[in-house]
């Protein structure tokens, strides 16, 4: 994939890697190509655990906040407003269709609702699973290392879909995205 391909990250994928301490990686991984929507910029912000890390979790990662187009994409902004009743969350909601009108991928560890939109659209997607997986590819990090982080997120209360980066692999990776 290109590197004028953006990775767009939501609010639960930031969550996970600040838990873990790995932040850093998203930079390490895909230097300046990581943005965030406004709106999901904004549910960080209401969020407990991350609202007085938000200034050190951009310097350290790299993500640069991006608003959501509401009159240069009215199409795009129609279909977010649209989508309201099939997918709750506003973060989630603004990614998919910010990806979909501009070709870019989306970070999100919310599969239930991402995965269903990305199959119809060909949205390319990244859980924190896959950016561990990616990682562990290009010697980053180790499978142990990883699984102490997989510990650590869903010791303090996120949900990931494996429990460990070996069942991840296994079960869930697509080869594909190591050239995202």
């Amino acid at each position: 994939m290109s590197n004028k391909v953006l990775i767009l990250i939501d609010a639960d994928v930031l969550i996970h890697l600040f838990k873990a301490e790995k932040i850093s990686v998203l930079n390490v991984l895909y230097p300046k190509r990581l943005r965030m929507l406004d709106i999901v910029l904004n549910e960080l912000r209401n969020n407990q655990t991350m609202r007085n890390h938000i200034d050190g979790v951009f310097r350290f990662s790299g993500i640069v906040e991006i608003p959501l187009p509401t009159t240069s994409q009215p199409e795009l902004f129609r279909e977010y407003l649209r989508l309201k009743s099939t997918i709750t969350g506003d973060g989630e909601r603004a990614t998919l269709v910010y990806c979909k009108y501009n070709q870019h991928i989306i970070a999100s560890s919310n599969t239930k609702d991402i995965i269903p939109f990305s199959q119809q659209h060909s949205i390319a997607y990244l859980t924190t699973l896959d950016i561990f997986a990616i990682a562990i590819h290009k010697g980053l990090m180790a499978n142990n290392e990883v699984n102490a982080c997989i510990l650590k997120i869903t010791q303090n209360g996120s949900f990931l879909s494996s429990p460990t980066i070996e069942h991840h692999l296994a079960t869930n990776f697509d080869p594909i995205k190591y050239s995202y």
